[in-house]
């Protein structure tokens, strides 16, 4: 029996790279530095420490299997894609993103070698990501069949959305999921936020200061830079709680807490979780 763990050989279009015994991972899979740079990493230890985060929160909170059927939202370039392939061994993960070239990386040199994984271009506009996108949210389908997923997941992106299009992609989850299928989606939860409080790490700067509201959200939603709303936002759980209530979700028990707030003495991830499930099966 081949070991689940081991290597694969390289399509044969690629070249053979001679990489010595003791690199146990897949160089040739990992994006190249510029584009994680671009996607906020610099340091390659942040890289594997927010992968290998969402990895433990996916089995913990997800309850991913070996065989589970996966979409992520969000992909960017493969970060948690990359820690998955130690967890899917015999499932299936659908990632998508709106920047097209981590995605033409992504398909060149990780579909092409792990084909259960699958990484698709989803030309979308958004202000601060990607400006000039062709399609709203509204006109985009997720690139999965109807009740045929049974784990949904997003990490910083609706942190990074307007409330109207977070709503069309719990919607789409809605859609995609088996019965008894789960979403995992991570936010800055504004009933953990407290103006003036320090705040751990990174956290600390003005960047994560969540002080300004838009009119037509009232108190549930806030932003940091209100000419570019979706550059960071926050949303309050009662949002959240109504919007999983339109689509047919319910919210499986209180949120996890993340670091961001500094309102916990025990965080469990970097940001706030919260669990959603289909009911049925």
């Amino acid at each position: 029996m081949r070991n689940p763990f081991a290597r694969p050989d390289p399509p044969p279009s690629f070249p053979v790279q001679k990489w010595p015994a003791w690199v146990a991972h897949e160089p040739e899979v990992l994006a190249p530095h510029e584009l994680m740079i671009e996607e906020g990493v610099e340091l390659l230890e942040h890289w594997f420490r927010w992968a290998e985060e969402w990895s433990m929160l996916l089995r913990v909170y997800g309850r991913i299997t070996a065989q589970s059927r996966v979409l992520e939202i969000g992909c960017g370039c493969g970060r948690i894609a990359y820690a998955l392939l130690q967890v899917l061994t015999s499932g299936t993960y659908d990632g998508f993103d709106i920047r097209r070239a981590p995605i033409e990386f992504l398909q060149r040199n990780f579909q092409s070698v792990h084909p259960n994984f699958r990484f698709h271009l989803a030309d979308l506009n958004n202000t601060f990501y990607n400006p000039n996108g062709t399609l709203t949210t509204a006109q985009y389908a997720v690139p999965a069949a109807d009740a045929s997923i049974d784990i949904v997941y997003e990490a910083s992106v609706f942190t990074h959305m307007l409330p109207e299009n977070t709503l069309h992609y719990f919607r789409e989850a809605s859609r995609v999921l088996r019965p008894g299928g789960r979403c995992v989606f991570s936010f800055f939860l504004l009933d953990h936020y407290v103006p003036g409080r320090t705040r751990p790490l990174g956290f600390a700067r003005p960047h994560f200061d969540f002080d300004h509201r838009l009119a037509e959200y009232g108190d549930d939603f806030a932003t940091v830079v209100p000419s570019d709303p979706e550059r960071m936002t926050a949303y309050r759980l009662s949002l959240v709680r109504s919007m999983a209530e339109q689509v047919g979700l319910e919210v499986e028990g209180e949120p996890v807490p993340g670091l961001w707030s500094g309102s916990f003495e025990v965080p469990i991830g970097m940001q706030d979780l919260v669990i959603l499930r289909k009911p049925g099966a």
